[in-house]
């Protein structure tokens, strides 16, 4: 074999090797940035969902679950599942919270409607207070996970009367 074709065969070969390496790192990245945009898709399903936990201190009559909180838990739900299977305890977490206030709210509802004055010494406002804090220790600790898993500085936005729950 005479040298030109020797590296006409090596140079073939940096080439191929070059373009495997590039379309490796060329999937990376668009998995990344994938990554990326389904963890915004998260924190703006889980942003939906806490203002519903939030709206339901001040709302007179509970009504049960309405379908956009149902929906925006089970998109959280859904993105977390597909995406982010390494947060699968801090979302049961939110999630067993959730199922806590529900039945809390649904607890409150039917006793106001049989007894309002066992209602009003119930001290159902801490109480509520009290799940109110549980659902935001559980979500924050999905937002510090998810800010973990894909090294990105997340910010939620703060619910519209967060100031009320300080």
């Amino acid at each position: 074999m005479d040298s030109t074709l020797y590296l006409a065969f090596w140079l073939l070969a940096v080439l191929i090797a070059i373009g495997v390496l590039s379309w490796v790192l060329a999937r990376h990245q668009g998995r990344h940035d994938l990554r990326r945009q389904q963890a915004q898709r998260l924190l703006q399903a889980l942003e939906r969902y806490s203002e519903w936990v939030c709206a339901q201190r001040l709302a007179a009559v509970f009504q049960g679950e309405p379908p956009e909180a149902a929906e925006a838990l089970d998109d959280a739900c859904t993105i977390r599942m597909a995406w982010f299977p390494e947060l699968a305890g801090d979302m049961a977490q939110l999630v067993a919270v959730h199922n806590r206030i529900i039945s809390f709210l649904g607890t409150q509802q039917a006793l106001w409607l049989r007894d309002p004055e066992h209602w009003l010494e119930s001290d159902h406002d801490k109480r509520f207070m009290a799940l109110w804090r549980q659902h935001r220790f559980a979500l924050q600790a999905v937002l510090a996970g998810l800010e973990q898993v894909t090294s990105v500085k997340i910010q939620p936005a703060a619910p519209r009367r967060e100031s009320t729950y300080a």
